[in-house]
């Protein structure tokens, strides 16, 4: 028979069990810290968000990396700037700990950053511009880009070549501003004819086709301001196969799922990119690190490239353009 001894310790082991499986099992005794849920807005200039696919991704690998809630937005109206800077403020006041813009207006949404309107931390993309409410900024240098694309173009047609340059006015961002700009700049210093043809409302660049049509076989080039009127364009040559041989090549910017495809069936000549995906991850990364006010980078400047068909099965390229979920 067992003594009190014996009773009383086999009784304190049996206890001791129980706490063991409760630490172990449960959080009634010891709890785990909870760790703080950011939440980041991210506010685009565009009313569609299929433009941003590669971008999403790498905002969304960071999210899961830093444990932030990330809430993509997008306008009613493309390049609405008051709409744009109504919804900085309403995401401001339902509690966003951090703002990620890609600007409509970047001087409307610096100066209320300037004027203290933006109190939370706020990331802007694609701009060069800087206020002391802007806490840091991912640059493009879209001049440059646009000046790599005409290097490549005055690489293929003749000093007697013309370049149709693909505009919409009304709706243009600072972004195909800057590209027109370096484009235009390159090709007049190569000699070579350059014409803006802006686009023609609802009927987008649709009366392009007449126009193809009673040109005679030459070379005729198109360049594309953004991924959007690029992605037109290439669908009305895509429609019209007889037109491709009116023009010597179409060319612009942007990397979405439709404008490789149309690269790799050579309906797009050649593009401009920008590794979105790493744009998504850092522009998260530099939120995050502002709330914590752990410091960080404040400015990041992003490289842009020059493809075409032959470069997609890169690996440097293909891992960029197609990442891995």
């Amino acid at each position: 028979m067992m003594g009190r001894r014996s009773k009383t310790a086999l009784l304190l082991y049996m206890v001791f069990l129980m706490v063991l499986f409760l630490m172990c099992s449960t959080d009634l005794i010891i709890r785990e810290p909870e760790k703080e849920v950011y939440q980041i807005a991210v506010i685009i200039e565009d009313i569609r968000d299929d433009n941003y696919g590669n971008f999403k991704k790498g905002m969304d690998q960071a999210a899961v990396e830093l444990n932030a809630d990330v809430r993509f937005i997008t306008l009613y109206e493309k390049l609405d700037k008051d709409q744009q800077m109504e919804l900085i403020l309403r995401e401001q006041q339902d509690g966003a700990d951090a703002l990620i813009v890609v600007p409509a207006d970047e001087e409307m949404v610096v100066g209320a950053a300037s004027e203290r309107q933006v109190t939370v931390p706020l990331i802007l993309l694609g701009t060069g511009l800087a206020g002391e409410g802007v806490t840091g900024t991912i640059v493009t240098d879209y001049k440059y880009m646009g000046e790599q694309a005409a290097e490549q173009i005055l690489q293929r047609v003749s000093p007697a070549a013309t370049v149709l340059m693909f505009s919409d006015p009304a709706r243009q961002s600072f972004m195909s501003r800057l590209f027109l700009e370096g484009a235009s700049a390159a090709l007049e210093e190569g000699k070579v004819r350059c014409q803006t043809v802006a686009r023609d409302g609802e009927q987008g660049f649709a009366k392009l086709v007449g126009v193809l049509e009673n040109l005679p076989k030459g070379e005729m080039v198109i360049l594309a301001e953004s991924q959007e009127i690029l992605t037109e364009t290439a669908g009305i040559l895509e429609d019209n196969p007889h037109l491709r041989d009116k023009i010597s090549g179409l060319y612009g910017r942007g990397s979405s799922l439709s404008i490789l495809n149309y690269l790799d069936r050579e309906i797009i000549g050649g593009i401009c990119i920008v590794d979105e995906y790493s744009v998504g991850y850092f522009s998260v990364l530099m939120a995050a690190q502002a709330f914590e006010g752990s410091g960080g980078q404040k400015t990041r400047t992003m490289d842009s490239y020059y493809i075409e068909k032959k470069d997609l099965r890169e690996p440097a390229y293909e891992k960029m353009l197609y990442p891995i979920e």
